[in-house]
């Protein structure tokens, strides 16, 4: 039987500007996959410095490596771009030819943002565009600010996604308000950062395990990209199953992120769905959670790739990754407040005390049967 050769799949994490060094940071630390590149591009040194030093300090015993790129060291003096994203965006384009050399040999990129502020909102287009140039596929994770942030920060956010929106190959938004009823009040704000983080890491794990493992169903690079090629609005997601017959309810709780803006699939015009699992799932249970999926999506016309991979190391029964693409857009252009924030306050049966047992479990998982 022929092996997927992983080495030939060139996956490359690259965070830009503070908030998505510090996702990288945080990421790498914790990857199981020591194949992946992770990258932090920035205009501020010092930020990239700290990147270096938390890397350093988490992965004393993990080889995976976490390289810095300072650009519009010329422009910005390694100084940052003073919330600006057109000096960011100056800074991007004054480097190009460092971006070039960050991603030339990278098959897919994984970017992740923070926007609202100069860098992340300025150089993400920048290196979106060189992707597109140069044949990578990308994918963005990006944040939305928080509402009490004002409007100038709002403003320059959702310029920027709208941007990004047309550059990448699919987009996921998450918004730092829905941190405020997904976690319990009393979380503190580092803490929430790093759930918003380990939230993206699971997805991008589970990405990476689907491209770069051999599954008895399989799913390739270029059906990957197939669906990333979609237009229109994107949603992923990861379930947890602890036995065969929870299939169903881990599927659509990895659509009930949260943090995630757009959590439905009604309309997709395509959809990946990978279930690796401890142990061989039944038919029985898998084609019922095709078949819920079928009714999620509401569409004969969408195209659903499926794949499934026996993973023996899985701390549970099973996982459910979802990508869905093509997704129309909703009436509104952009979230109201009320629809950030949807979900209920979990009340919890202990309030939080700091450990980070609370924060290693999945939000569906803590969320479930509550409020």
């Amino acid at each position: 039987m022929w092996e997927k050769d992983a080495t030939k799949i060139n996956i490359h994490v690259i965070g830009v500007g503070g908030c998505g060094g510090n996702a990288i940071s945080n990421m790498s630390s914790a990857s199981a996959h020591s194949t992946i590149r992770f990258s932090s591009i920035n205009t501020d040194i010092s930020a990239l410095n700290q990147c270096q030093n938390l890397s350093h300090k988490q992965s004393q015993e993990h080889s995976t490596k976490h390289e810095v790129v300072l650009i519009g060291e010329h422009t910005t003096k390694g100084f940052g771009a003073g919330a600006n994203p057109d000096v960011a965006k100056h800074a991007a384009e004054h480097s190009i030819e460092l971006l070039k050399a960050l991603i030339a040999d990278d098959t897919l990129i994984i970017v992740i943002a923070g926007l609202g502020g100069g860098t992340g909102s300025g150089a993400t287009s920048v290196l979106l565009d060189l992707a597109s140039e140069m044949g990578i596929d990308a994918l963005c994770f990006v944040t939305l600010p928080f509402k009490s942030e004002g409007d100038k920060r709002k403003e320059i956010a959702y310029h920027a996604l709208e941007e990004i929106k047309r550059k990448a190959n699919a987009t996921l938004v998450l918004s730092n308000d829905a941190l405020i009823t997904a976690l319990d009040a009393t979380v503190g704000i580092i803490s929430a950062f790093r759930h918003c983080d380990t939230q993206m890491q699971r997805i991008v794990e589970s990405i990476i395990t689907m491209l770069t493992s051999t599954g008895y169903i399989n799913v390739d690079i270029n059906d990957f990209s197939h669906i990333l090629s979609l237009e229109g609005d994107t949603a992923l997601g990861v379930g947890v199953a602890h036995s065969d017959e929870t299939l169903c309810d881990a599927l659509t709780h990895a659509l009930k992120n949260p943090l995630v803006q757009t959590n439905h699939i009604k309309g997709t015009q395509g959809v990946i769905v990978q279930l690796s699992c401890q142990q061989e799932p039944s038919l029985a249970m898998y084609e019922s959670m095709l078949a819920e999926l079928q009714t999620l999506i509401d569409s004969s016309r969408a195209l659903i790739i499926s794949g499934v991979t026996i993973s023996e190391e899985l701390p549970h029964f099973a996982e459910v990754l979802v990508i869905a693409t093509g997704i129309p857009p909703d009436a509104q252009s952009e979230p109201s407040s009320e629809k950030i924030v949807e979900m209920k306050r979990p009340r919890l049966s202990q309030p939080y005390n700091g450990k980070s047992e609370y924060l290693d479990t999945p939000t569906f998982v803590r969320l479930k049967g509550k409020g």
